[in-house]
């Protein structure tokens, strides 16, 4: 069955860009919200393609536009593409309405449904459509590529990688990011969620679903769906489509670069990384959550212009 959407337009003038609410139908019945950016038509009067906006884990969509007026979605679609922020079910303005919730509301659906119908509305209208994802966004974009749900042209994927062993070349981080997901894993079976916004880690919490294949990796070594269906890891080497990877030497746990790099490496089409260091004048190089947030600043602002040069000249 093929994901259904429809759109609900509020159009308001941000950066020479026009912004359009979206409402998307996914294959199994749940609604998605996103926000559309079309490039400013006096500039570009056909758009190059549609980036397709896919936030972090206890993140939702309202990252891409910050900081306020200087977001990467306004700086995208001043480049000549629709910029396509989406909230994944559990997210921001995304909830599960779906029969059933419990059982849909996780990692598996944002792979197999919810990244999917957002992909198939962007080429709904058009051209070339790459994927940018932050983190949660990144991984789950590459799983669902090599699963062969998707159906990107590129992949840029922001400080993304997930705990397996095998990406972590440092025993102590191994042991560190273990010992974290075992804390993550009970305090989240304990509370039914994992409580984001009150250790300040991120705007929303998470249901147990919504981490569980991203925890259970870290602890055992084993990145697979719930049902153990798919096998995302074996996933990762049937993607064959441009993959970029964009890290920061100021990431060190989430993604190291190194860790980023292997993770990457486990792709078989046209792969390139970029490592945001620390700025000349002195400071630390962005962290996790500003790889996206401080885009637009010095050397993260470069790093971010050669990536996107080197998908464009493989994404025609």
């Amino acid at each position: 069955m093929a994901p259904r959407h429809d759109s609900r337009a509020s159009v308001e003038p941000v950066e020479d860009s026009e912004a359009e609410e979206l409402e998307l139908r996914t294959a199994d019945g749940v609604t998605l919200r996103a926000t559309l950016r079309e490039p400013p038509r006096r500039e570009w009067p056909a758009p190059r393609g549609t980036m397709v906006l896919a936030h972090a884990a206890f993140a939702r969509r309202v990252e891409w536009e910050r900081p306020r007026g200087q977001g990467l979605a306004a700086r995208l679609a001043r480049r000549g593409y629709r910029a396509l922020a989406f909230d994944f079910r559990g997210h921001g303005d995304s909830t599960n309405d779906a029969p059933g919730r419990d059982a849909r509301d996780g990692y598996d659906a944002f792979v197999r449904h919810d990244l999917p119908a957002v992909v198939a509305c962007a080429k709904d209208r058009g051209g070339r459509v790459v994927v940018v994802g932050h983190s949660l966004g990144g991984h789950v974009a590459l799983a669902s590529q090599g699963l062969g749900l998707l159906g990107a042209d590129g992949v840029l994927a922001v400080a993304a990688n997930v705990w397996h062993p095998t990406f972590e070349p440092s025993l102590a981080r191994q042991a560190l990011k273990r010992g974290v997901a075992t804390l993550m894993s009970g305090l989240t079976r304990g509370l039914g969620v994992f409580p984001a916004r009150a250790l300040r880690v991120g705007s929303d919490d998470a249901r147990p679903s919504a981490v569980g294949a991203f925890l259970r990796t870290a602890r055992d070594g084993s990145w697979r769906s719930d049902d153990a269906r798919d096998d995302y890891l074996a996933a990762l080497t049937r993607v064959d489509i441009p993959v970029c990877a964009l890290l920061s030497e100021g990431d060190r746990l989430a993604c190291t670069p190194e860790s980023g790099r292997r993770f990457l490496s486990r792709t078989r089409g046209p792969r390139a990384s970029f490592v945001v260091g620390a700025p000349p004048g002195g400071g630390p190089a962005p962290d996790h959550m500003g790889l996206v947030t401080a885009h637009h600043d010095g050397p993260c602002r470069e790093q971010w212009e050669r990536a996107l040069a080197w998908l464009e000249s493989r994404v025609a």
